[in-house]
Parts: structure tokens; sequence; C-alpha cells
């Protein structure tokens, strides 16, 4: 064949080439951060951190997640494992931004220069004929 050959050599069947490269996961991909990632209960992570910190005297290991998505090498199927937070896969799909907390702050209705209400933003009358001056 020469050069500029473009007609698939003796044993090619025309499929992708063989030296793929796996995608490129992107930084900070962490089991933590993933949308299939269950996290260990709060407990088992609590006394981890006491045990790491010192607190504790009690030897704990640490906790693990699970996942059962997990493809720890490129070109495998999925299957279920227990993983750390820092763990990474190649099934990484990011978690969806959690929802926005609405309300909680604490609002001062003006009138007249006087106060006339204080209270949590949630809390707040509708109109501002429902004050009592």
């Amino acid at each position: 064949m020469s050069g500029g050959d473009d007609r698939p050599g003796i044993g090619d069947n025309g499929g992708p080439p063989i030296d793929d490269e796996p995608p490129v996961l992107p930084s900070g991909a962490k089991c933590r951060l993933c949308r299939h990632w269950m996290a260990p209960p709060e407990a088992d992570e609590r006394a981890y951190d006491f045990f790491r910190l010192g607190l504790s005297r009690r030897r704990v290991k640490r906790p693990a997640g699970s996942c059962d998505r997990v493809i720890l090498s490129w070109g495998k199927r999925p299957s279920f494992s227990a993983t750390a937070g820092e763990s990474v896969c190649w099934n990484y799909e990011e978690k969806p931004p959690a929802p926005r907390a609405k309300g909680g702050g604490f609002v001062t209705i003006y009138r007249n220069g006087r106060v006339a209400w204080q209270g949590r933003e949630e809390d707040a009358p509708p109109e501002q004929t429902e004050l009592d001056l």
C-alpha cells in the first residue's frame, strides 16, 4: 500500500482502530461527586472522623459507600462495588446541583422611618396593609 492509499490492509475489517485511547476523566471526578454513588451511613463517617482525629481509641475502618455501576477498567462492564468517596471509575456522572433553599432570611420592614415588622422572610405578611401601626 502506498502512503496516500485509504483502502484497508490485509486482515483489516474496517472497524475502529485498536489503539483507541480511553476518554479523559474530568478533573476532580470522585465517587462522592457521582450521581450513582450511595454514601455510607453518617454514624460510620462520624465514628471514623473521631478515630482519625484521636478523639476515640476504638479502631474504626474507613467507611465505604457503594455503587452498582462501577467500571474499574476501561472497556469493562459495570458492576457493583464498595468504593471510598475518593475513588474514581470510568462511569462518572456529575450529580445535578442541589436546589437552592428559599427563605430563611431575616427581614425588616420600615414604614415612615420606624420598624413596622421584623421576622423571617417566609413569615412576612403578604401586604404591608396588614401591619398594625
